[in-house]
């Protein structure tokens, strides 16, 4: 219905637009995580709800979700001879024994890696611990942008993440990581930090997440800004496929439709699960106080 919650949402002439909508369908996406090691209770307490934790052990094979010898294969790909981590890369932990339990979950919008997913961790914590701070939309831009700093300390992916992607084919490719790139996005939406355009390709009924990299947060800040009116800044899409893993060699901040937490070495997957149908506000319809035109984000 757009990209936030605005005053005329709250008019009654919102029921008839609702009942004049246009029905499209949303992708939904499965994340499942394979930890390298068992996690402590200070680190699950971050881990977002929509991500359950499960045991391998009581897993059933004939249940409708995917197998977890899907991930144990995958894992052994990951450990062969030429993505073994190099003795003395100062980026990598100790690998370990994958841990039994494993967390998963569904999500509509986006999840990502890196420096963005660092800064909402550090906002999560501070309205955690001092909610009192929160008490209005303006005021919780003013805590994201103090905490913002710690995105532009944030460190290169390159060394500390391998990613792959499925082809036409459905076989996994490896992709190559640019050397400055501090943050993965995999978009199914096509906005992202507040509703902003930052991408050329994709619908959210495609089948399909595209993958962007990016170098870091000036970056970022300034496609969403220019990006509607500068299509040429928007952030190159280096994949559109159904599904991807990516191996995080040492701790690193994720976040999955908002919700952060510190994930540590791992196997992540994302994959299409299914598609469900939604409203979305109709360019036709002007009797509730919208605004007609491109302003079309989806919201789950």
């Amino acid at each position: 219905w757009g990209p936030k919650f605005r005053k005329y949402m709250i008019h009654k002439s919102i029921i008839s637009a609702v009942a004049d909508a246009d029905v499209m369908g949303l992708d939904r996406w499965r994340c499942l995580i394979l930890p390298m090691s068992s996690l402590g209770e200070d680190e699950k307490k971050y881990i977002p709800q929509i991500l359950c934790e499960k045991d391998s052990s009581n897993h059933d094979p004939n249940s409708e979700r995917t197998s977890l010898a899907t991930m144990t294969e995958l894992e052994g790909m990951l450990h062969d001879e030429e993505n073994n981590p190099k003795k003395g890369n100062k980026f990598v932990t100790e690998s370990n024994q994958p841990s039994t339990a494993y967390f998963d979950g569904l999500f509509c919008n986006y999840f990502s890696l890196g420096f963005d997913a660092t800064v909402l961790f550090e906002f999560h914590k501070e309205r955690v611990n001092n909610p009192k701070k929160f008490t209005s939309p303006w005021r919780n831009k003013l805590v994201y942008v103090e905490k913002s700093p710690t995105g532009i300390r944030a460190p290169k992916l390159r060394k500390r993440v391998q990613i792959f992607v499925n082809n036409k084919e459905g076989d996994l490719v490896k992709l190559k990581i640019p050397k400055d790139t501090r943050s993965i996005l995999l978009l199914n939406i096509q906005s992202y930090a507040g509703g902003n355009h930052i991408a050329p390709k994709g619908t959210p009924d495609d089948g399909l997440i595209e993958v962007i990299f990016v170098s870091n947060l000036i970056r970022l800040v300034s496609t969403a800004v220019v990006g509607p009116v500068m299509p040429y800044v928007l952030f190159k899409v280096r994949a559109q496929t159904n599904r991807v893993c990516i191996r995080t060699k040492c701790p690193l901040h994720c976040q999955v439709d908002g919700e952060p937490w510190l994930q540590g070495e791992a196997v992540i997957q994302v994959k299409f699960h299914t598609r469900n149908a939604i409203l979305k506000k109709s360019s036709a319809v002007m009797n509730c106080g919208c605004l007609s035109g491109t302003d079309n984000v989806v919201v789950s």
